[in-house]
């Protein structure tokens, strides 16, 4: 998980070459949150290890102290836009609810996340970089991500959406696997709004991609508010994860 990632290393010792900007946080949540500004204002690409360095107000040196490389920093950011959904997925797959209840809080939490996630940190999903062997381990917890999307939309389809759709044989490239891009798109584009729109309201964000979620598969009026408000119920009574620091 995540905090494996994250070498935690003693304070003690630690020079710095300027003052710290976020002296609320640790050494390591001051690097990584450096570097997340940095990587979404300037790219991964663009951006050195001395500039983050020097945005958390330390020697070069002492960033290596705590990562071994660029690249693993940007590893432990995108772990963490995945993994607590990934938590919860794995919650909501051992609910009893009918499916469309768990798909309606997976949603929820799900673009919660990336909607309030300091500096749209999100944005990183689409960096080139991504590809890098590196973060192998993330792309394939957003794949298991998918997946639980993908079981759960598949018993959520409303019979009249269902027939319309038309026949759908196999799994790759029928409607209804189409139909899982859509959902896990429409989630995901809380992203580029954040982008076009940074001051957006974020509950109303949420609110509108569950609502057009839901109506895509044809859940919408008074059926889509019981969803949602069981769904709300549903997420309430999950138990508390560990608190990691935001980033």
């Amino acid at each position: 998980m995540t905090d494996a990632l994250v070498q935690h290393r003693p304070e003690r010792g630690r020079p710095r070459s300027g003052t710290a900007r976020r002296p609320d946080l640790s050494a390591t949540e001051q690097i990584l949150d450096a570097a997340a500004q940095l990587f979404v204002e300037r790219g991964f690409a663009a951006t050195s290890t001395r500039a983050i360095a020097d945005g958390v107000g330390i020697r070069q040196a002492s960033l290596y102290y705590h990562f071994p490389s660029k690249e693993q920093i940007l590893k432990v950011l995108l772990m963490r836009t995945v993994e607590p959904s990934v938590r919860v997925a794995a919650y909501l797959d051992a609910a009893t609810d009918p499916a469309v209840v768990r798909l309606a809080a997976l949603i929820g939490f799900d673009t919660g996340q990336l909607a309030r996630s300091s500096y749209n940190i999100g944005s990183l999903y689409f960096l080139p970089e991504i590809r890098n062997e590196l973060l192998e381990p993330f792309r394939l917890e957003r794949a298991r991500l998918r997946d639980t999307y993908a079981a759960l939309i598949m018993q959520s389809v409303e019979a009249s959406v269902r027939a319309d759709l038309g026949p759908s044989e196999g799994d790759t490239g029928s409607a209804l696997d189409y139909l899982v891009d859509v959902i896990f798109g429409l989630v995901e584009s809380v992203i580029a709004i954040r982008a076009d729109r940074p001051d957006e309201d974020a509950q109303a964000l949420v609110s509108t991609i569950l609502y057009s979620s839901l109506r895509v598969l044809g859940h919408d009026g008074e059926s889509g508010r019981r969803i949602t408000e069981r769904a709300g119920a549903l997420l309430a009574g999950m138990p508390a994860a560990p608190e990691v620091a935001e980033s």
